[in-house]
């Protein structure tokens, strides 16, 4: 019997499936590929913001406000349906993505400020819901190679589309292309809420109507914590990783646009790069995962990281930022499959969404600390090459958390 060539390569990619998780799959798989596109666009922001005439500081809030979704996922749980969370997930996405269509009335450094924060916090919020999903629609057995495979669309997205939002971005402006992107967006959306959730789940379509998951409070979240030592320590590297990326976040546009004079079309060429090792990134990790597991996933992917400050800081042209681009794609494939892989496997299998909710607001807090602690630094006369090394230092402490010996006993 004759086998179509793409059906071969998925098979080996993931292994046997059953007919309903590999539609899912494949559902989700389109999902991703329009939001390649999309997402490509999102990464030249800071770019924008920098030639638009941005501060640092204005930089700052841009990457903090990334973040400020995240800060709220504890509440977020609150609100999470127990029935049609596909279409609440897809509802709330979509409205944000549109607002980059209003980008050609807001083109300044404020309005897009103001439409930014609005889709990251529509993005961001409600994503335990998403970790819900993930974990109710791929088994455990296979998620880590189904979830790569998902990712390649990204992949394949951003690979085709970088180069080309650098050029449209050299000729027609970002007022123009911001709205091309949306429409993406929103089509990654739609596509998604297509998938379906397995018969019996909570959550499938002739689920009895159930009340929501109460939010989780402080003291609450607090004593999730304190019963479960290996999740402490998983938070607690995730908090020095993302301070080690984000405090120095608002100096790299200022390295590209101001030392080193790139255009549009320069960046976009790195971003090239980033997106070939990012899609194969999903692949190789997508594999090893389920080798190493996530938490050593996440020893390597922090100590990767260390090359990103450190080209940055001795940079004389953009050929010495390109291995800090490869290891970012290399690492942004394994943080993707490993932030929410290690969370299910740490977490209580019927509380998921709880210490979902607790590991998106770790994210949240640092993330929408660390460029403002960036800012602040320099501020007070730290110099750049000073907050370029506290991020190596940083990197290497996350790397040692994960290190510790009771994530030994983790499930693999």
């Amino acid at each position: 019997m004759n086998i179509a060539p793409w059906r071969r390569i998925e098979f080996a990619l993931t292994g046997p499936l059953t007919d309903e998780v590999r539609r899912n799959m494949r559902m989700e798989l389109l999902a991703s590929l329009a939001y390649g596109p999309f997402y490509a666009v999102l990464l030249f922001i800071p770019v924008v913001l920098q030639r638009l005439g941005a501060s640092p500081d204005e930089v700052a809030l841009y990457q903090a406000q990334s973040y400020v979704g995240f800060a709220l996922s504890a509440f977020s749980v609150r609100f999470l349906p127990r029935r049609g969370i596909l279409i609440f997930l897809g509802a709330i996405w979509v409205v944000g993505r549109a607002v980059f269509l209003f980008t050609p009335l807001l083109p300044s450094v404020t309005g897009l400020l103001v439409l930014s924060f609005v889709f990251w916090l529509s993005d961001s919020f409600p994503s335990p819901g998403y970790v819900r999903v993930v974990q109710k629609v791929y088994p455990a057995h296979v998620r880590a190679r189904t979830m790569s495979v998902v990712r390649l669309g990204m992949g394949v997205g951003m690979l085709v589309f970088t180069p080309v939002a650098g050029w449209l971005l050299d000729t027609i402006g970002h007022a123009a292309l911001f709205p091309i992107a949306g429409v993406f967006g929103i089509g990654a959306a739609l596509i998604f809420m297509l998938i379906r959730m397995p018969a019996g789940s909570e959550d499938a379509p002739n689920a009895a109507a159930a009340p929501t998951t109460p939010g989780l409070e402080p003291v609450r979240m607090l004593a999730l914590l304190g019963q479960n030592k290996a999740f402490l320590l998983y938070v607690l590297s995730i908090a020095a990783f993302g301070l080690a990326g984000l405090i120095p976040i608002a100096f790299y546009p200022a390295v590209l646009v101001d030392r080193l004079h790139l255009s549009y079309t320069d960046v976009s060429l790195l971003g090239l790069a980033q997106s070939l090792v990012w899609l194969a990134g999903y692949v190789v990790w997508g594999r090893w995962m389920d080798r190493l597991g996530g938490v050593r996933t996440l020893q390597i992917i922090y100590l990767s990281l260390i090359l990103y400050p450190l080209c940055h800081w001795f940079a004389p042209d953009a050929w010495w930022l390109l291995p800090a681009y490869l290891a970012s794609g290399l690492a942004n494939a394994g943080v993707d499959l490993a932030f929410t892989n290690v969370t299910i496997d740490l977490a209580d299998p019927d509380r998921v969404a709880e210490y979902a909710a607790i590991q998106r607001t770790i994210i949240g807090i640092r993330g929408f600390a660390g460029p403002l602690i960036g800012v602040w630094l320099n501020q007070i006369g730290v110099p750049m090459a000073a907050i370029f090394a506290l991020s190596m230092v940083l990197y290497g402490l996350a790397a040692a958390l994960v290190a510790h010996p009771a994530m030994r006993r983790t499930r693999p």
